[in-house]
C-alpha cells in the first residue's frame, strides 16, 4: 500500500487550524434554480436522490461568493451542519463534510458561488491505495485506511482474528499480510523521558498449525494464500507495481488489518478429511480467546449425505457459532451439469448448516459497477439435500478474483525487510529505540474462480464489522449480512416480467450481493452491548438515529444501493427502523420460525421501489414494517405496515429456518415443483475444483446425474 501521500497531510494539517466565529448581517438566499446550478451534477444528482431524513454525508470542496470573507462563509456551512476541515483564504475555497440533504439548503445562500465534490485525485503515474476490483466493488474502498500511518490506527479489521481452515497460508513477501502499530520508544536511558512515537510493521499472521500429516506449513496448492489475500491481503507488491505501471490491476483485499491464523486442514493436493476439519474447528475453538478469533472461514467442503442435524461437520460449525465465532463457508461449485443445464441441492457441508453464513459467487463481468453481477454458472444453488433448507445466504464475487500466489508457485519469492528508524546514534540515546522493519514488497499474484473465493469476501467484512462493534454476535453479523445485501437488478427483472419466481431467487442469490459499506455503516450504529440486549429491545438506541438514515443507500462505483426491503426477519433480529431483538416469527399459518429468515414476496424497481405480489407499491427510501411484537418475545408477522398505512397481509412473506417445535418451514417442500426434478445427485460430484478454479465460467463438470426422489438425499418435509 502507498505510504505516507501527501494530500493526506496537507489535508490533516489544514483541518486542524483553529476556526474561530464572527457574527455577520445575514443575507439573502439564492432562488431554488440558482441554487440548484451551484451544484456539480454528481452532486445535484445524488442529493435529488437521497431521503430528506439521511444521515449520509459528504466531503465537498465550497468556492465563497465575491467580497465574502472566509467567516461568513464558514458560519453559513456550519449552519447546515458542516464540519469545516480546512480553509484555503487565498483561493476562496473551504474544504468541509457535510450531511448530503443540506446541500441544496447551503447553495441557497448568496454567499456559495458554487459547491463541488472533493473527489480522488490520482497521480498519472501512481495508483492510489484501496483500488483493487474486490476493495471497490465491495464498498470496502470507501472506508479502509489510506496509508500505513492511518492503518496503525485502525479501521480494517485491526487485531481481529480470521482463522482460515484451508491448504495453508505462504505469502511471497512479507508486505502481503504486514500490519501496523503506533508504539512509543523507552526514552533516553529507558526512562521514558524524551519518549518517541513511532510506526512499527509486524506479521499479521498469528499462528501456524497443521492438521494434514504432512507436518509442514507450507501451502503448495496454493488455495489458502489466496482465500487469506482475499481476507486480508494488502496487495502492497501489485500497488507498487501499479504506481510505475498506470491502469496495472491491483489485489488488495478486504480487511487488511485483521490477523489470520493458519489452520492447515488441506493437503498439498488441496484435499482433506472431515477428521482434519473437525480437528481445526475443535482447536479453533479452543484457542479463540488466545488470538482472538472472532471469524472463521472455510472454502472447502464436501457433499451431502446426511441431515445437518447428524452431520459431524455441520455439528462442528454449529459448535463453534455457538462459542461466539461468525462461521462463514463457500457454498460449492456445483450450479450447472455437464451441459451447462442449472441443477439444484449443489451446497456442500457444513454450508448446508442454518447457523453459518453460506456464501455463493458471482461474475461481475470485471467492472467494479454491479448493475451488470450475476451469480455465476457454476455457483451452487438450494435447496439443501436431505434437509431441504434454502441456501445460500448471500453470495459475493468470486469469479476471476485476483489475489496472493502462494511463495511455492511465485518466481520472485523473498520473505525480507528494510531495516527503517532507529534514530542514529544521538536519536537512539535520547528518545531511544525506534528502529523497525519494513518488508519488501516482491509478491505475485495470480487469477482464480470459485465460491471459495467469495467467502473470504464476507469473512473480511464480518472482520471489520466486529472491529467497529465487538459486540455483535455471529446471529446479529449474518441478519445485517442478510439485510445490507443487495438484490441484483438482472434477477428483478426476470421476476418483474415472470420469467423467475421469488423462491428461485433466494436459491441463487440468497439475500443478494454483499455490501461492505453499508454492512458496516449499521455495525456501528448499533449499541455497543448488543450481546446483552434483551428480547423486545431495540438493537438502535441512539435518539438521532434510525435504519432509514444511516446512509445504507450510499453508492457504490457510481451506483445508489436501494434499502432491501424484501429482508424482514434474520435470525431474532426484525428489521424495523431501530432493529428490534425478538425470539420468534410467527407466520401466516401460526407457525413460529425459531431461526431462519423472513422474506416478503415481490421484487425491486430500479429507483428502490418496492412492489409485492399483490402489486401494492412501497416506494424508494421508505422502510417496511415488520409486525407487531407478542408479549411472549415472538413477532407476530400479521402484516407489514406500507408508508401509506395500508397493511399488507403475512401471506405475502414467505420465511425458512426451523420452527418453534423444531419442524421445518415449508417453503421448499411448496415449491417442489422448481426443483424436484433437477436436483443433483450428491455421488456424481466428482473433483470439480480446479477446473472450476482455472476457468471459471468454462468449467462444466463430469457425468452429473440428477437425484431419483426416491433417494434418501432427496429433501423431505
Amino acid at each position: 500500500m502507498p505510504r505516507f501521500p501527501i494530500s493526506v497531510f496537507l489535508i490533516a494539517a489544514t483541518a486542524s487550524i483553529a476556526i474561530a466565529l464572527f457574527s455577520f448581517a445575514p443575507r439573502t438566499s439564492s432562488s431554488p434554480q440558482v441554487a440548484t446550478s451551484k451544484l456539480a451534477p454528481t452532486l445535484r444528482q445524488r442529493a435529488n436522490q437521497v431521503h430528506p431524513d439521511s444521515l449520509q454525508r459528504v466531503r465537498v470542496v465550497v468556492k465563497s461568493a465575491d467580497g465574502i470573507q472566509p467567516d461568513q462563509l464558514r458560519a453559513r456551512l456550519q449552519e447546515a451542519g458542516a464540519n469545516i476541515e480546512g480553509q484555503l483564504d487565498a483561493l476562496g475555497l473551504t474544504l468541509a463534510d457535510m450531511p448530503l440533504a443540506k446541500l441544496d439548503e447551503a447553495a441557497s445562500h448568496d454567499e456559495i458561488a458554487w459547491i463541488s465534490p472533493d473527489q480522488e485525485v490520482k497521480s498519472l503515474g501512481t495508483a492510489t491505495n484501496n483500488t483493487s476490483h474486490v476493495e471497490v466493488t465491495s464498498g470496502a474502498s470507501k472506508f479502509l485506511p489510506a496509508d500505513n500511518n492511518a492503518m496503525a490506527y485502525g479501521g480494517a479489521g485491526n487485531n481481529v482474528g480470521i482463522a482460515i481452515l484451508d491448504s495453508g497460508i505462504t505469502p511471497a513477501d512479507a508486505a502481503e499480510f504486514v500490519g501496523y502499530e503506533w508504539r512509543m520508544s523507552d526514552g533516553t536511558l529507558g526512562t521514558g523521558l524524551f519518549a518517541q512515537k513511532y510506526l512499527a510493521s509486524y506479521d499479521r499472521i498469528k499462528k501456524h498449525i497443521d492438521f494434514t500429516g504432512e507436518t509442514k506449513n507450507q501451502d503448495a496448492y496454493g488455495h489458502g494464500t489466496h482465500t487469506a489475500g482475499i481476507a486480508a491481503g494488502t496487495g502492497q507488491s501489485s500497488e507498487d507495481n501499479a504506481s510505475s505501471t498506470p491502469g496495472a490491476a491491483t489485489y488488495g483485499g478486504v480487511a487488511t488489518g485483521a490477523d489470520l491464523i493458519d489452520v492447515r486442514v488441506l493437503n498439498s493436493q488441496g484435499m482433506g478429511t472431515v477428521s482434519n476439519v473437525v480437528a481445526g474447528i475443535d482447536w479453533v475453538i479452543q484457542n479463540k480467546n488466545t488470538y482472538n478469533i472472532r471469524v472463521m472461514n472455510l472454502s472447502l467442503g464436501t457433499p451431502i449425505t446426511q441431515s445437518y442435524k447428524t452431520d459431524p461437520l455441520c455439528q462442528a460449525v454449529a459448535k463453534a457459532v455457538d462459542a461466539g465465532i461468525v462461521v462463514v463457508v463457500a457454498a460449492g461449485n456445483w450450479g450447472k451439469d455437464s451441459y451447462g443445464n442449472l441443477i439444484y441441492g449443489g451446497i456442500l457441508s457444513p454450508a448446508n448448516s442454518p447457523k453459518v453464513i453460506t456464501v455463493g459467487a458471482t461474475n461481475t463481468q470485471q467492472t467494479n459497477q454491479r448493475s451488470d453481477d450475476v451469480v455465476t454458472t457454476y455457483s451452487s444453488r438450494g435447496p439443501t439435500l436431505v434437509d431441504g433448507l434454502v441456501k445460500p445466504d448471500l453470495v459475493a464475487p468470486g469469479n476471476r478474483t485476483g489475489s496472493a500466489e502462494t511463495a511455492v508457485a511465485s518466481p520472485s519469492a523473498s520473505y525480507s525487510y528494510t531495516p527503517t528508524g532507529g534514530g542514529g546514534l544521538i536519536g537512539g540515546l535520547v528518545n531511544g529505540d525506534t528502529s523497525t522493519n519494513a518488508p519488501k514488497a516482491t509478491g505475485t499474484y495470480e487469477i482464480l474462480s470459485g465460491t471459495s473465493f467469495a467467502a473470504p469476501m464476507v469473512s473480511g467484512t464480518a472482520a471489520i464489522m466486529l472491529e467497529a462493534n465487538p459486540s455483535l454476535t455471529p446471529a446479529f453479523v449474518k441478519a445485517l449480512l442478510m439485510r445490507t445485501a443487495q438484490r441484483l437488478p438482472a434477477y428483478e427483472n426476470l421476476i418483474a416480467t415472470g420469467r423467475m419466481t421469488p423462491f428461485e431467487r433466494v436459491i441463487t442469490e440468497g439475500a443478494g450481493v454483499l455490501n461492505t459499506s453499508a454492512a458496516l455503516t449499521v455495525a456501528k450504529a448499533i449499541r455497543k452491548d448488543a450481546n446483552k440486549a434483551k428480547l423486545g429491545e431495540n438493537l438502535i438506541t441512539n435518539k438521532n438515529l434510525t435504519y432509514s438514515t444511516l446512509g445504507v443507500t450510499s453508492p457504490i462505483a457510481g451506483e445508489n444501493m436501494p434499502l432491501n426491503n424484501g429482508v424482514v426477519w434474520v435470525e431474532g433480529v426484525a428489521f424495523t427502523d431501530r432493529l428490534l431483538l425478538t425470539n420468534g416469527y410467527q407466520l401466516a399459518d401460526g407457525t413460529v420460525l425459531a431461526n431462519g429468515f423472513v422474506i416478503a414476496g415481490g421484487y425491486m424497481m430500479s429507483d428502490g421501489s418496492y412492489i409485492f405480489s399483490n402489486g401494492y407499491l412501497l416506494g424508494s427510501g421508505y422502510l417496511l414494517g415488520s409486525g407487531y411484537l407478542l408479549g411472549s418475545g415472538y413477532l407476530l408477522g400479521s402484516g407489514y405496515l406500507l408508508g401509506s398505512g395500508y397493511l399488507l397481509g403475512s401471506e405475502y412473506g414467505a420465511g425458512d429456518g426451523t420452527l418453534s417445535n423444531g419442524a421445518k418451514s415449508g417453503w421448499c417442500f411448496s415449491n417442489q415443483e422448481t426443483w424436484g426434478s433437477n436436483m443433483i445427485d450428491p455421488s456424481s460430484t466428482t473433483s470439480n475444483e480446479e477446473e472450476v478454479m482455472v476457468q471459471g465460467e468454462q468449467a462444466l463438470p463430469d457425468n452429473i446425474r440428477r437425484l431419483s426422489s426416491t433417494s434418501k438425499f432427496f429433501p423431505q418435509p
